[in-house]
């Protein structure tokens, strides 16, 4: 009786794997090509034969569910932490097939709503070029487009950033070499990681039949332990930074890294007068240990949006550092934040008169700053008006009635001519 074919594959490594071990070695004696092969794989039942189907436009075929599974399961196994430590290399190749998946798995949500979208130019799409594999498809970026303006995928602004530096990542390994923190792309790896597994589940699972939706849950159930495992070891490490900032009193001054998006980069306030050239000390990433210089950080978050003229000079220390839409760990919401004193300004308004970024809680109407306020005060002039009159002065009460000839301008009995 021939057995499965993913049966017989585990069979073969599992004895595969007692043949080399010595006797009485433990898991720390194993290799890590060892222990990856004991990792227990779901089950996969033989792909069944597929009844002809009666001429006319190709439907979805699913063997890019399939394919898109089998590179996340690479993935999971190059950055799950239980195995062995995560070496660069693991990292690069995770990069390179969670990108595959990615564009695998994208695809074949858009040939779910219609074949044609998975193809460059959808009006030059031919039924011979989808079955030939012979067409132009779609790019990273076209596919998140259509998913979201066609398919009706949800797909946030922050997961969008995270698969779009995804790309960028790939690219660089794939034809260039990319030089950069291991751990920073290892986090963001995981976090797309995280969107795709939840992306088939409520996106490519009810498309698929019986025996592939079988399949692919079961696929799902290895792929959570080890995105568990991933985060899990993201979650310890947070948990310990989280511990000592707070220790600290750093959590006013903790923002999230441009690198890895985790709320650990720890900027340090200038305490010198001045803001010379290399204004400050570089801030460190607690989590990927990615240094950046203050102005650096300003001219990112200032480029976020700027919301008015001379928006970036600090209120409180007067230099131009300040950032817009700056996640802090002890806020939130996003904040504007002072990369030169460090200080978190949550809520600011214009200057009416400069422009200046002044604090709205203390802002009067109009709201001024402090010179504009005392420029005002000292330029603007008395007002003049006629002296008020009291009817006192003219012998009379507030409240007696005047006799006649006071208010017709005849003179009285008794007046002067």
């Amino acid at each position: 009786m021939n057995e499965p074919e993913g049966t017989a594959t585990a069979a073969t490594t599992a004895s595969g794997v007692a043949a080399t071990a010595p006797a009485g070695a433990g898991p720390e004696q194993e290799s890590r090509q060892e222990r990856r092969g004991q990792r227990r794989r779901p089950f996969v039942p033989p792909r069944p034969s597929t009844p002809s189907r009666p001429p006319g436009p190709p439907q979805l075929d699913f063997p890019p569910v399939r394919n898109g599974l089998d590179y996340l399961a690479s993935v999971v196994k190059h950055l799950d932490e239980t195995e062995s430590e995560v070496t660069p290399s693991d990292v690069k190749y995770a990069v390179l097939h969670l990108q595959a998946a990615v564009e695998v798995l994208f695809k074949a949500r858009l040939l779910a709503e219609h074949w044609t979208l998975v193809f460059t130019h959808p009006g030059d799409a031919t039924s011979k070029a989808l079955d030939d594999a012979t067409l132009k498809s779609v790019t990273p970026e076209q596919a998140i487009t259509r998913l979201k303006n066609i398919a009706g995928v949800p797909i946030s602004d922050k997961e969008e950033k995270a698969l779009t530096r995804l790309t960028t990542d790939r690219n660089k390994l794939q034809h260039f070499g990319l030089t950069d923190n291991a751990r920073a792309v290892e986090a963001r790896a995981g976090a797309v990681l995280d969107f795709l597994i939840r992306f088939i589940e409520d996106q490519l699972l009810p498309y698929l039949d019986e025996p592939e939706t079988t399949m692919t849950e079961r696929e799902l159930d290895g792929l959570r332990e080890g995105l568990n495992n991933i985060n899990s070891y993201v979650r310890q490490r947070m948990n310990r930074i989280g511990g000592e900032l707070k220790a600290e009193g750093a959590e006013h001054r903790t923002i999230e890294c441009i690198s890895c998006q985790e709320m650990a980069l720890v900027v340090q306030p200038r305490t010198a007068s001045g803001l010379p050239d290399d204004w400050g000390d570089r801030a460190t990433c607690r989590f990927c240990s990615t240094s950046w210089p203050p102005q650096g950080l300003h001219l990112h978050f200032r480029g976020q949006g700027t919301p008015w003229e001379e928006a970036d000079i600090c209120p409180m220390c007067g230099e131009a550092a300040l950032g817009f839409d700056v996640r802090v760990r002890s806020e939130s919401e996003p904040v504007s934040f002072c990369f030169c004193c460090a200080t978190v300004l949550a809520a600011l308004v214009p200057c009416d008169a400069c422009g200046k970024p002044i604090d709205a809680s203390a802002a009067g109407s109009p709201p001024l700053c402090r010179p504009c306020e005392d420029a005002w005060e000292s330029d603007s002039e008395p007002e003049y008006g006629l002296p008020y009159e009291d009817p006192a002065d003219y012998g009379f009460d507030e409240g007696t009635e005047r006799p006649a000839h006071e208010s017709s301008g005849i003179p009285g009995k008794g007046d002067e001519a």
